[in-house]
């Protein structure tokens, strides 16, 4: 299970650190709470740090020129545990409609996989997200809330020493 991480609004991580990166061959309109309907591409993305992995399903929204962030409920995982997870995330990411391709981002030389991983958008902050104009309304409460919000804090605190171990 994948849930949204929403303090994440960029990948600011080097190329050499990426594993795995599938995308979508084409956009999928989609509607994610605080912003209007639009055309969204995904991207599934396997990033490594010694014996942890963090797989992460990004949506960017073309209109708003941000991108969504998805990571497992359990965040970081270890390596023996990576495919089967990045396989709930292609699964995931299929599941809203879209068909994700392999970019064979392995295959590249590191000159060519720094120009690919640069050239994303979801690597570069977007004008709204510098300026924080788009700050989106909190969901209503829910009676699950107390647990996802548990789950997200777990996640946060996983992506941060993810994050730190690099």
């Amino acid at each position: 299970m994948f849930i949204e991480h929403q303090q994440l609004k960029v990948l600011n991580v080097p190329a050499a650190k990426v594993a795995r990166l599938n995308s979508s061959s084409g956009d999928v309109q989609m509607a994610f709470p605080g912003f209007p309907p639009q055309m969204c591409r995904a991207y599934l993305v396997s990033l490594t740090s010694g014996s942890k992995v963090l797989i992460l399903v990004v949506f960017y929204l073309s209109e708003s020129q941000q991108s969504i962030f998805f990571i497992p409920k359990i965040g970081e995982v270890a390596v023996e545990d990576a495919e089967r997870v990045f396989g709930e995330g292609f699964v995931f990411a299929e599941s809203m409609g879209f068909v994700l391709g392999e970019t064979d981002f392995h295959l590249l030389s590191s000159a060519d996989q720094q120009k690919l991983w640069s050239s994303l958008p979801i690597c570069r902050k977007s004008a709204a997200s510098q300026a924080d104009a788009n700050i989106r309304p909190g969901n209503e409460e829910a009676p699950e809330e107390d647990d996802l919000e548990k789950y997200r804090k777990r996640s946060l605190k996983s992506l941060g020493r993810f994050l730190s171990s690099m």
